[in-house]
């Protein structure tokens, strides 16, 4: 799904037809014209304001952790990064429910990090939710090595279904991180 030697590949679909097709190098420039042009897709194809919303902050979350954490992410001049990885919003009319699919490369010493941040958050409610992330945002502790990090606090306050973390294997250091949400 996933590899180090392609760009950022984004792809829209309603059910299994393509209505947006993006497929850069990721930076802050293209998170903002990416999010912006999903947004518009999302409002021509009549989405709810509310799943509008949900899906464009959970865009902007995973393509940051892709900006900053994907394995082979490149640092610029002027504090600036570029990274790959791939990303698929999917519409299914039979069900109304959205899906996003999301690889990226890590570091093989994270999965654990990010499966243990994933599954402090799998039986919490939405008000545990929120007070979990008022907590990280006040003690400021986190710096990504204890417990649920905001970025998966702000997705799991979204999503309909627990977040779901699949890695893979490419050698002894590198793994795909796959993520998969639904709406």
């Amino acid at each position: 799904m996933c590899s180090n030697d392609k760009n950022l590949n984004i792809c829209l679909k309603i059910d299994k037809d393509t209505i947006y097709h993006f497929d850069e190098v990721i930076n802050e420039q293209n998170i903002i014209n990416s999010v912006k042009n999903i947004e518009e897709q999302l409002k021509q194809n009549g989405a709810c304001a509310k799943k509008i919303q949900d899906i464009f902050e959970t865009v902007i979350e995973i393509m940051q952790n892709m900006l900053n954490y994907s394995y082979g992410n490149k640092d610029l001049p002027n504090n600036k990064k570029e990274a790959k990885g791939n990303f698929t919003l999917s519409y299914y009319t039979d069900t109304d429910k959205y899906i996003i699919q999301s690889c990226n490369l890590i570091d093989s010493k994270q999965e654990d990090v990010i499966k243990d941040k994933i599954l402090v958050l799998k039986d919490l409610d939405h008000k545990e939710l929120r007070k979990l992330a008022r907590q990280k945002m006040r003690d400021r502790t986190d710096n990504h090595s204890k417990g649920a990090g905001l970025g998966f606090i702000t997705i799991a306050k979204k999503v309909t279904k627990p977040i779901k973390a699949t890695f893979v294997k490419v050698d002894e250091n590198i793994k795909q991180f796959r993520l998969e949400l639904e709406f």
